[in-house]
């Protein structure tokens, strides 16, 4: 299949594909937003990247399709090394989107940031890595922003119909941006995963500041520069913890800083 664009009366499609039957990411594009597009990359089977230009906004879509927990670690490190491509070529405003296979749960202390208080389920490793990618893009997980009823947030059913997951989600740099997000449950596919849908707002181009707190004085004389540094290595060697995680070692890091 390679990396295709097919042009219809009233959409457009943009992918790429190389493995039949398996893998494979694109987007539909409605025609009247041809002259809106500016770039589409397919990086590879997994991530591919679609570049969008409005009046007041620049935004750049990623989607992507993560390997499963059974995938190798070679398999998961070289989706990694797409989706760091694909940030390096896009635009200002972020949005990220697809299938993470992963569970990342409840919020838990320190990632105010990145979710919002409405996840669901137990994280697995899968979703810790999800975490630790949030945080090292900024990208707000809207899937956990709004409240939804329980038939509303999970995306994956199992084949026997007993088991329900959200394992797809919807991120974003600029959250003040989106203003809705929903699962839709009466689309019919061959697939057991279901649609999501945002809205966004293309004439907001401002950044949230919501959650940025304000940051104490700078020091400005070397004795007092001097003095911080010293504080700062002594506070921080005497934490103790789990410091090979990444999200622990952000905690202690930021807590210690401030």
């Amino acid at each position: 299949m390679g990396c295709h664009i097919e042009e219809y009366p009233d959409y457009i499609f943009c992918c790429i594909g190389e493995t039949k039957g398996l893998y494979g990411v694109g987007f539909l594009i409605k025609k009247a937003w041809k002259s809106n597009i500016t770039n589409f990359t397919g990086i590879s089977e997994r991530v591919a990247l679609l570049q969008l230009k409005f009046e007041k906004l620049n935004i750049s879509i990623i989607q992507a399709y993560a390997p499963t927990e059974r995938s190798s670690e070679a398999e998961i490190q070289n989706f990694d090394a797409d989706l760091k491509k694909a940030h390096t070529m896009a635009d200002e405003n972020v949005l990220v989107l697809g299938d993470f296979n992963a569970k990342i749960g409840r919020k838990k202390i320190g990632e105010s940031f990145i979710k919002g208080n409405y996840g669901v389920g137990q994280r697995n490793e899968r979703g810790e890595r999800l975490i630790d990618y949030a945080f090292e893009y900024r990208l707000a997980i809207i899937n956990t922003y709004l409240k939804k009823r329980p038939i509303r947030k999970w995306t994956w059913e199992s084949p026997d119909k007993t088991v329900k997951n959200a394992i797809d989600y919807i991120m974003t740099n600029d959250p003040k941006i989106i203003k809705n997000y929903e699962v839709l449950n009466n689309v019919k596919f061959l697939t057991y995963h279901r649609l999501l849908r945002a809205t966004l707002l293309l004439n907001q181009t401002k950044k949230c500041r919501i959650n940025y707190k304000k940051l104490p004085s700078i020091p400005k004389t070397d004795d007092e520069i001097k003095y911080h540094v010293d504080m700062l290595k002594q506070d921080i060697e005497g934490k103790q913890g789990d410091l090979t995680n990444v999200q622990s070692y952000y905690d202690m890091l930021q807590e210690a800083i401030i």
